[in-house]
């Protein structure tokens, strides 16, 4: 049994380290990726890292050519569109029905959160405030304990993030804002006015369209 779960240890590991690579802009859309650079980067045989290609394509993140090997997918302006209506829409429907249900609990993991992202502006840490954003949301939509919404959000997430780190990347000021729009979505959850929760998440998420468009 050891052998298996060594190889699998060893897929999962290519996949996530590529995956977190190609979100955080570190390898751009085009980028070449070539089997032997992969194995001498993770140290590993080429096996599991064509083991992660896969899943990989299968979320869209690179594509693969029988003749010209594989590259990170570059997201049309129709693609980004379409994750930005996908997003909107699964985060309205979670917030309205979670404002004035969740426990004292959901609130002490949003403020942890969002103190956190405090600490990463402080430290001008682009990256970590990216990472934070993606659990805000995740966090909200997961309050839902429905397991199908959250595999939804966490593909639209691994393909949205690019973009949402090139709107810090552009105006790092933004970061304050979206900290402040954080805060005022978390109380509107404490409270019981679902369309106020509904119109705040709207506008957070619509600024990243502003910006792309």
């Amino acid at each position: 049994m050891s052998k298996p779960e060594g190889a699998m240890t060893l897929r999962e590991t290519a996949f996530q380290v590529m995956k977190q690579h190609i979100v955080n802009g570190e390898w751009p859309g085009g980028m070449f990726l070539s089997e032997k650079y992969l194995s001498e980067l993770l140290g590993m045989s080429k096996t599991p890292i064509r083991s992660a290609f896969d899943r990989l394509e299968m979320m869209g993140l690179v594509k693969l050519s029988p003749k010209q090997g594989v590259f990170v997918q570059e997201l049309s302006l129709k693609k980004i569109l379409e994750f930005y209506e996908l997003r909107m829409s699964l985060e309205t429907y979670a917030v309205r029905k979670l404002t004035g249900r969740m426990d004292a609990e959901f609130f002490r993991r949003l403020d942890e959160n969002i103190e956190l992202q405090g600490e990463a502006i402080r430290q001008d840490d682009i990256s970590r405030y990216v990472g934070l954003d993606r659990e805000f949301h995740a966090m909200i939509v997961g309050g839902l304990d429905n397991e199908e919404y959250m595999e939804v959000m966490s593909r639209i997430q691994d393909k949205f993030l690019l973009v949402v780190r090139m709107t810090f990347v552009k105006n790092k000021r933004r970061l304050i804002g979206s900290i402040d729009e954080h805060r005022q979505i978390r109380d509107a959850l404490a409270g019981q006015d679902a369309a106020l929760s509904a119109r705040l998440i709207e506008a957070h998420i619509e600024y990243v369209k502003k910006i792309m468009f």
